[in-house]
């Protein structure tokens, strides 16, 4: 065995999507080439990067396994390596193993070397300082599948483990981490491919382990269809899994995309392995629409001080501040049926931030759509949206600390969420508004009614979509009974009362939402052509009217 001393910066070494930086100087240990058995020979060998700072009792661990096909590739890879000083130096204590190749023994041998190894690492729990509860796996490609093999597989009766040392432990983990797994092999002619009980996709269930999947869409090794059937089955029959899909080759998690994946597991790691990661502010993130469509790719993300709402941003939200030379303004988001989820539009939102804004949407961050979950909300969220920008806008601590301006904002509400908006129109902090196949008209909904139009006191625009749309007749009222504000009514003749806003992108509705805010929010004058001066040349079946403009 080797030991030493690592010290750095944990700023250094740390990819993080929020921007609070640990900028004290703190020192690791790593001891090489520890055996977790002793019956096998040198490939059952682990490396252990420990903290010296923190807690030194009861700490979260971390246990990387390695890709190569099973038949290549070791702990001793540069990326894993550095993943394993970084997680240590945000305080984890991270194992990093070899296992048997295929060339040495046939599968399931490498399964059953990670079952080991797992609880090798409870066994000498006291002595390595940590939690036996909190221990968490995390593996690229051939290691991918075997993390989560040891999340799904834990209570399998598949595996011999006569000869595991320490198998008067259980080999459960916290949570476990996949980036790029095979789930299933998906290719003929090789043994133990058929064999289910060796593979992910024969343990479909309400598993207890929590999940996070990583997969690149244009993976050529990986299918990406097989991951997907897999998360699917998996989050139908109620397990909690995670994925984040990136347009990416088989590397997502490895060397490419880490400005998306690499956030993620930072969140789901502190999360379920209870452990406090200042690097990021979030719990959970997602990457719907693969990003979108602007120059500053975005997320959807749960903040911890606002676990009620999903805020889409930037992902680099300081390159999109200074992209945009200051502040990003907001957008306030009501969902339709005044419910409590935006996964609906979640492609339009990711879209709009993406082009520089930070949306915070009312609802939990969903996955996957669970509408028997879903549930009406009070209009006075909208308030508590708002407080909330306020408040991060000039907190020091906060990841979002100049980088929001909470002078600009404006509220947009699609069918029932579009009388949310109007029930809160009197609020001063909201500067424009859209309101999105939705109006008054002579109803009384969600707290608002025809005699709320009057508190408008910034320039309010209204999408509707045809005459097949239940609200474009409200809407006509609504825009001819508005006399003290600018107001606009473009009517996308086609798209019905549901719009375009679960196309990809959010469809030409996004667009003209976009377009709005760039004029209303970043004074861009472009889209005066459009809203004032009528060219409709990129969009089809559209018409709008203007009044109230100076």
């Amino acid at each position: 065995m080797k030991r030493f001393v690592i010290l750095a910066t944990a700023a250094l070494l740390t990819v993080c999507l929020a921007t609070t930086a640990q900028t004290e100087e703190r020192k690791i240990t790593v001891t090489e080439n520890v055996a977790y058995r002793n019956d096998v020979g040198k490939s059952t060998v682990l490396d252990i990067a420990e903290p010296l700072f923190g807690p030194q009792k009861g700490r979260p661990a971390i246990l990387i396994i390695h890709g190569g096909g099973w038949s290549a590739g070791s702990k001793n890879d540069m990326v894993y390596r550095t993943l394993m000083v970084d997680y240590a130096m945000k305080g984890y204590v991270v194992c990093n193993m070899n296992y048997r190749l295929v060339q040495e023994a046939e599968p399931p041998a490498c399964i059953e070397d990670v079952r080991c190894a797992i609880r090798w690492m409870k066994a000498n729990a006291d002595s390595l300082g940590i939690d036996p509860d909190r221990i968490g796996t995390f593996g690229h490609s051939a290691g991918g599948h075997l993390s989560l093999m040891a999340g799904v597989a834990a209570d399998s009766k598949a595996f011999r483990d006569e000869a595991d040392p320490w198998k008067q432990y259980d080999c459960s983990v916290a949570c476990a981490v996949g980036g790029a797994p095979p789930t299933e092999l998906g290719r003929p002619g090789i043994p133990w491919g058929d064999r289910k009980e060796f593979w992910p996709i024969g343990y479909i269930g309400a598993c207890r382990t929590p999940f996070l999947v990583l997969q690149g869409a244009e993976d050529p090794v990986v299918k990406p269809e097989l991951t997907d059937d897999w998360v699917v089955k998996m989050q139908r029959a109620g397990a909690f899994v995670d994925y984040v899909k990136v347009h990416g080759p088989h590397s997502v998690a490895y060397d490419q995309q880490l400005e998306f994946t690499r956030p993620a597991m930072d969140a789901f790691f502190a999360r379920y392995l209870k452990h406090e990661d200042p690097s990021v502010s979030f719990e959970q993130l997602k990457v719907p629409d693969f990003g979108g469509s602007g120059h500053h790719k975005a997320v959807a993300v749960r903040e911890r001080s606002l676990p009620d709402f999903v805020v889409y941003r930037p992902v680099n939200i300081d390159g999109a501040v200074r992209r945009g030379r200051g502040a990003l303004p907001v957008l306030v988001f009501c969902n339709g049926g005044c419910m409590d989820t935006s996964i609906g539009y979640e492609n339009m939102l990711t879209d709009i931030a993406s082009h520089g804004y930070v949306v915070v949407a009312i609802g939990e961050l969903q996955m996957f759509a669970q509408h028997d979950k879903d549930r009406h909300t009070p209009s006075s969220l909208v308030q508590r949206a708002l407080d909330w920008v306020e408040a991060q806008s000039i907190d020091p601590v906060s990841p979002y600390y100049g980088k929001i301006d909470a002078g600009r904002i404006a509220a947009a509400g699609h069918s029932c969420g579009g009388a949310q908006v109007l029930a809160n129109a009197g609020d001063r902090r909201m500067k424009t508004y859209l309101i999105l196949n939705a109006g008054m008209g002579k109803m009384t909904m969600a707290d608002a009614n025809p005699k709320s139009l009057k508190n408008l006191h910034g320039p309010i625009l209204y999408l509707v979509g045809g005459t097949g749309d239940v609200a474009w007749q409200n809407a006509q009222t609504d825009y001819k009974s508005i006399k003290h504000v600018p107001v606009v009514l473009a009517d996308n003749t086609r798209s019905g009362h549901g719009g375009t806003y679960g196309e990809p992108h959010g469809g030409d509705n996004a667009r003209m939402v976009c377009a709005w805010l760039d004029w209303q929010l970043k004074g861009r004058q472009e889209p005066e052509k459009l809203f004032l001066g009528g060219d409709l040349t990129d969009y089809d079946a559209w018409t709008i009217q203007h009044k109230n403009f100076k």
